[in-house]
Parts: structure tokens; C-alpha cells; sequence
């Protein structure tokens, strides 16, 4: 298997996997919320994985410094994750709503700037580029400015932003796929 075809599968996993772990296995209680969240957890670590290996073909500034972010804010995401999987009670499902949002917020900050990166070389599509950046962008914004608190009361918004980037990402996975050499 070439490294073009790994990387888009990782890409293709990063935008699907989790959805499906959450909705597939942890919404239709077939595993617990710790399982659930561990699974998913393995499988977001795609997401930083496949950005690496994408800007090993084409380097840039930008896609450095938005995968910095990335890795910065996943394992703060990982992090509160696993705090609230434990579900040790009120206090640290506190803590972990503390973490959250900015964790998750900062991963999707680093994804809008590997995008602008990935505008300034030609490894994508300008538009896939650009809608990578601007999903990205409208995702990061939501969660960085609202409080924890509003989040929670907004979360019918959070399920479709986060499938908009997923899609992206798996859009990405079938362009690298099929990426000329």
C-alpha cells in the first residue's frame, strides 16, 4: 500500500470514525460511555496523523504551525474526555466541561490554519482548501466563544458543525487517495 493511499485512509478514519463509534456503539448502548469515549479517542488520533504524513508531500509554515495546534488541542480534548468517561461525579464532570471546550476549540483553530496552509500550496483543490478552512473556522468560532455552559444548551448545533469537518476530512482522504504523484 502507498503512502498517498495510507494517508487518505487515515483521512477517511478522522472524518468517520468517531461519528460512527458514537453513534454506532455509545448512542445504541452496546458499549458504556468509558469505552465509547476510549475508542473514539484511538481513533481521533488519525486526525493529527494524517495533517503529518499530507505535509511531508508539500511543507509549509502554515500546515506546521496548524499541526502544532492540532496536537495541542487533542490531547486537551483526550484529556477532558477521559475525565468525563470516568464519571467519578458532579466534580469532575466540572473539570472536564472546563477543559473541553477549549481542548476541542484549539484542535479545530489548528485545522483552520493547516487549511490556509494547504491554500498556499497545491496539494488540494483551492475550494477544498478554502472549505476545509472555513468549516474549520465556523466550528472553532462556536466553541471559542461560547461558554461551557452555552455549548451545552446549544449542542443541537454542535452534531452538524463537527459532521461538516468530518465530511471535509473524508473528502480530503478521497482526494490523496487519487492525488497524482
Amino acid at each position: 500500500m502507498t503512502d498517498k493511499m495510507i494517508n487518505g485512509i487515515l483521512f477517511i478514519i478522522a472524518g468517520l470514525g468517531p461519528i460512527a463509534v458514537y453513534l454506532g456503539l455509545g448512542e445504541t448502548g452496546i458499549l458504556d460511555k468509558g469505552h465509547t469515549e476510549k475508542i473514539a479517542a484511538y481513533l481521533l488520533l488519525t486526525i493529527p496523523l494524517a495533517f503529518m504524513m499530507t505535509r511531508n508531500v508539500e511543507r509549509n509554515t502554515f500546515i506546521d504551525a496548524g499541526l502544532l495546534i492540532i496536537v495541542v488541542g487533542l490531547s486537551m480534548g483526550l484529556v477532558s474526555d477521559a475525565i468525563n468517561s470516568a464519571e467519578l461525579g458532579a466534580e469532575s464532570d466540572s473539570i472536564g466541561a472546563a477543559i473541553a471546550w477549549t481542548g476541542w476549540s484549539s484542535m479545530y483553530l489548528g485545522i483552520f490554519i493547516t487549511g490556509i496552509g494547504y491554500l498556499r500550496t497545491n496539494l488540494f483543490p483551492k475550494w477544498l482548501s478554502g472549505l476545509l478552512s472555513v468549516a474549520s473556522l465556523v466550528f472553532f468560532a462556536f466553541l471559542a466563544v461560547l461558554s461551557a455552559e452555552q455549548v451545552s444548551n446549544n449542542e443541537n448545533i454542535v452534531g452538524p458543525l463537527w459532521m461538516i469537518v468530518s465530511l471535509v476530512l473524508v473528502i480530503l482522504g478521497i482526494f490523496t487517495m487519487r492525488r497524482a504523484e
